[in-house]
């Protein structure tokens, strides 16, 4: 089941209303309503944001309900606020924390906690990095699927096939598998690293096990093994299943 959880949008107009004083320096209020557009009159906002520019020339941005507590507090690169990449953390209305961890190039990456709004805690979330597949061991030549990426989503797409018995129940999830590139190109040891269910986990595996020759890693002229993390995620949309590899 799909957790409810915040989405922070940067407002795309009205950026014009406030500049940058200085380092350390809290920028005017700016309302927002709830759509997360600019408004003018502070009766018609739902949340007002403050920016100040830190001294490594990042942006510490805070979301504010409009009741005065916190919603969001984060770091961007630039002032336009388009890059999230830092620490952010989402709270309730009521103060209670709802989620932290860290933006990698506008991506959630690495491990994020969340919590229930009574505060009990909720099940950890693992993103993978801007690229949705990443090597867990570094290499001088990485080890490659025939076609590249862009043949890989394909061969995912054509290979992988929704469960008759997820789809009937409506079962969504997001199913991680692990597996070695051998120094011939080989995939061996296919295990499940985060399990999403049963008949997911299954469709996943079958997938990775009928992949063909991969081009080796190498270093220094010589192949060698190399292992991967592939998240593959199962959605429902109108009645229909989808498998795309990313969370």
């Amino acid at each position: 089941m799909k957790k409810p959880r915040f989405k922070f949008i940067v407002p795309l107009v009205g950026l014009s209303l406030f500049a940058v004083t200085g380092h350390g320096q809290s920028q005017d209020r700016v309302y927002l309503n709830e759509t997360m557009h600019v408004v003018s009159d502070p009766s018609l906002a739902s949340y007002y944001q403050t920016t100040v520019r830190e001294s490594n020339g990042e942006f510490k941005v805070r979301l504010y309900y409009k009741s005065g507590q916190l919603k969001m507090i984060g770091i961007f690169k630039d002032a336009a606020l388009s890059e999230r990449d830092g620490f952010f953390q989402y709270y309730y209305e009521s103060g209670q924390l709802e989620s932290e961890g860290y933006y990698c190039k506008n991506r959630k990456c690495g491990i994020w906690k969340r919590w229930h709004q009574s505060g009990s805690q909720k099940a950890d979330r693992v993103y993978p990095d801007p690229e949705n597949i990443y090597r867990q061991e570094v290499a001088e030549t990485p080890a490659s699927f025939p076609g590249g990426y862009a043949a890989l989503i394909d061969f995912v797409k054509d290979r992988t096939t929704y469960p008759e018995a997820a789809l009937a129940q409506s079962i969504e999830g997001t199913v991680k598998i692990s597996f070695e590139i051998d120094e011939g190109g080989l995939v061996r040891n296919v295990e499940v690293a985060e399990s999403g269910q049963y008949f997911l986990d299954r469709a996943a595996l079958k997938c990775v096990w009928q992949m063909p020759l991969w081009q080796a890693a190498e270093r220094n002229g010589s192949t060698h093994p190399s292992k991967f993390i592939m998240p593959f995620r199962f959605s429902i949309d109108n009645g229909t299943g989808k498998v795309t590899i990313g969370n």
